[in-house]
């Protein structure tokens, strides 16, 4: 597999887009880096301006920002494409993780995945590039080896609000193996399936069956508390991709028909102390669904999801007042 320079290939990408000015949003694992791709872009004479604000994924895009900042180009760093912009042109730019090694670590602990024969493959974007190798292991040791495919993300891919990919194969697989760091990506998933995950922990070398019972737990009494809910925040996020006013719209009528009382709010970035003093027993996120499930118990109140609400309303979990 090719070990290619991902600063030798960003800088290879923005010059031959022929901006003058460029826009570049970084992920803060990326920052250390940040530097030297600035004094290389100086060096081609391209003036660059570059974020330091959170960069929290594909669908947090700040075209508003760099068309501000007279940018004729937005380069977007750690994720595959996800919105488009009409302000101006952006170039999304995986950052790749090339020289992690699969095969060692999956042939130590191979014992771990002995009673499982059918085995998906599901990966974050920056761990894509050893898919196929990972694939081809498993293969060569009489696995059965699935990798998901979905119109939306890469092949393998996923991301915590969309793990289509990883359910197209689910009738197929006993269990998933996530190549990547972080949970989010894998619970998202973990909290749509009932088939166990393992993660291929690259620093410690291991491959770890991950546990999802907690989160579960936590959405079970979010769900349970919320039904007892008079007054309703809706929270809609401002971000570029992740601003849904008409599902906003949607909840708030929803919520009207069951005799609630509801309110939208919008706010870029989404955290508890923006929601201090208001009158609230409940909380239903319309803006990046990693808010509600990692930080469930961080609010004060419960905190719903979209399509947890939807599914307690449609289970007649939420009577009307």
């Amino acid at each position: 597999m090719a070990r290619n320079n991902n600063i030798e290939r960003l800088i290879s990408v923005i010059t031959e887009k022929g901006p003058n000015r460029v826009f570049l949003q970084i992920p803060a694992g990326l920052k250390t880096k940040l530097v030297r791709i600035m004094e290389l872009l100086d060096e081609k004479g391209i003036d660059v301006f570059a974020s330091l604000d959170p960069c929290y994924g594909a669908c947090d895009l700040k075209d508003v920002e760099a068309e501000r900042m007279g940018c004729d180009l937005l380069v977007h760093v750690g994720h595959t494409k996800f919105c488009e912009s009409d302000r101006i042109d952006v170039v999304y730019f995986p950052w790749m993780h090339m020289n992690t090694d699969p095969v060692q670590v999956i042939g130590e602990s191979l014992a771990d995945l002995e009673d499982y024969r059918r085995i998906g493959i599901v990966a974050s974007v920056n761990f894509l590039p050893v898919v196929e190798e990972t694939e081809e292991f498993l293969k060569s040791k009489n696995f059965d080896v699935f990798v998901g495919e979905s119109s939306s993300m890469e092949r393998g891919q996923i991301i915590g609000c969309d793990v289509s990919s990883a359910l197209s194969i689910e009738e197929d697989v006993d269990c998933y193996l996530y190549l990547g760091s972080g949970i989010f990506h894998p619970l998202g998933l973990g909290l749509e399936t009932s088939k166990p995950i393992f993660r291929l922990d690259f620093e410690e070398g291991r491959i770890k069956r991950m546990d999802f019972d907690k989160f579960q737990r936590q959405r079970i009494i979010a769900v349970e508390r919320a039904k007892d809910a008079e007054k309703f925040g809706i929270l809609v996020s401002t971000k570029k991709c992740q601003s849904e006013p008409e599902v906003a719209l949607s909840l708030k009528e929803m919520l009207t028909d069951l005799g609630k009382e509801a309110h939208i709010f919008t706010m870029d970035m989404v955290t508890k102390d923006k929601l201090e003093g208001l009158d609230l027993d409940c909380l239903v996120n319309a803006a990046c669904p990693r808010i509600a499930i990692e930080n469930r118990t961080s609010f004060g109140i419960p905190i719903l999801n979209v399509d947890e609400l939807q599914k307690a309303v449609e289970n007649q979990n939420f009577n009307k007042l």
